[in-house]
């Protein structure tokens, strides 16, 4: 579920869409959120869809912690990359804010390496700091700067108006013990999924 203060906007014919705001998101506030019309496509259940939907699943979906890939029911699945995103989620929660204040008419972005990237992506988020390729090893790379902006936008998430919390109750105590014990926020390197292959390797070079 996104924000309510979002609409889609045509960018242009190679990126495609995009989600901007229509009104003011301070930091701090909740800008997504998975919810129940969202569709959690299992391992299993992706090997049995036809290989005609590969480019739709690769194009918008999004692989969780467990391997599973997220279908957005709303405009939630185009959002874009940014090298310098304005929203990120804390390790394994299932929701993510904004780690500054998005003005009215900015683009609501993410960072495609802590969303287990499947391959390497050519950026055009225009952004200073630009990577040129965005690479699914990446998130080792955006892990210390993502933490520290999740850690400073949780400071404002009671202080906020959070139009999503309906969407996070489940996860209350845990977002207040995050409030008061910032360093218990998880690290996005909790993001990652390690697939069969990668943990049998990691088990392999550890053994």
């Amino acid at each position: 579920m996104l924000h309510p203060d979002t609409e889609l906007r045509t960018i242009n014919d190679e990126v495609g869409y995009g989600v901007f705001a229509t009104q003011p998101i301070p930091l701090g506030t909740i800008t997504w959120a998975l919810d129940p019309l969202d569709q959690i496509l299992t391992l299993h259940r992706v090997e049995q869809i036809e290989n005609q939907y590969d480019g739709i699943l690769t194009r918008f979906t999004w692989v969780n912690a467990n391997g599973h890939r997220i279908l957005c029911w709303d405009f939630g699945r185009f959002m874009n990359h940014s090298c310098e995103a304005n929203s990120f989620g804390p390790g394994g929660c299932h929701f993510e804010m904004a780690v500054r204040d998005i003005a009215p008419g900015e683009e609501l972005t993410c960072d495609y390496a802590t969303l287990n990237l499947e391959q390497p992506l050519v950026c055009q988020c225009g952004s200073s700091r630009c990577r040129g390729v965005v690479k699914p090893d990446d998130l080792e790379y955006v892990a210390s700067t993502s933490d520290g902006l999740i850690r400073t936008a949780f400071t404002r998430v009671r202080q906020v108006k959070q139009p999503l919390w309906h969407w996070v109750e489940s996860q209350n105590k845990e977002i207040d013990h995050m409030l008061h014990h910032p360093h218990s926020i998880p690290s996005v390197l909790k993001h990652r999924w390690l697939s069969e292959q990668t943990t049998k390797a990691s088990k392999s070079i550890g053994s």
